[in-house]
């Protein structure tokens, strides 16, 4: 039999079919590795792949984290258009360009991609710092960010830790003989 290559968008798509019809991780990874190169590709999407029940408990948070997000682009896109607009009118497109990597991680919560949430949290720790860096030139607006940066880290690690359990910083975690932890 010859293998051959899987697109990351089939993948995630086999594998929730198969969380869904609760077959266990470790043998979708088998039969998907037999059929398809990537093995280390698989097994990260396999550990990012949340099942529906997990999903269901951790809904109302993870619309928290979501909310969260969408308040920092809102916030981002006003104050950005406010500044920029006070310079000429034909900058204010640049004010939707600066909050782009929060939208790409709101999209990435929002689809419950377990890889996002540890990333989520270390960018949110270093936004803590540099806000707090700036907390006097801000006042109560810069204490409000530092709290919603707090809550948005917090959220981000506790939800990274109880859905995707097995899945660290750089993919999914191995036991003490080197196997993968899938689920």
């Amino acid at each position: 039999m010859t293998k051959k290559s899987l697109s990351t968008k089939e993948a995630i798509k086999i594998i929730q079919n198969r969380i869904q019809d609760n077959i266990p991780r470790q043998e979708i990874l088998n039969e998907l590795s037999e059929e398809y190169y990537g093995k280390t590709t698989i097994s990260a999407l396999i550990a990012s792949t949340i099942d529906p029940q997990t999903k269901e408990k951790y809904k109302t948070l993870n619309n928290l984290l979501l909310g969260l997000l969408v308040l920092t682009i809102i916030t981002k896109i006003l104050v950005g258009i406010i500044l920029l607009s006070s310079l000429s009118l034909f900058l204010i497109p640049i004010a939707f360009v600066i909050p782009i990597l929060t939208i790409w991680f709101a999209l990435e919560v929002s689809k419950y991609k377990g890889y996002i949430y540890n990333s989520l949290g270390i960018l949110a720790i270093a936004s803590i710092f540099n806000l707090i860096g700036n907390i006097g030139e801000s006042g109560v607006y810069g204490i409000i960010d530092v709290v919603i940066a707090i809550a948005i880290c917090g959220l981000s690690f506790y939800l990274g830790n109880k859905m995707f359990p097995n899945y660290g910083l750089f993919g999914p975690k191995k036991d003490k003989d080197g196997n993968l932890l899938l689920g």
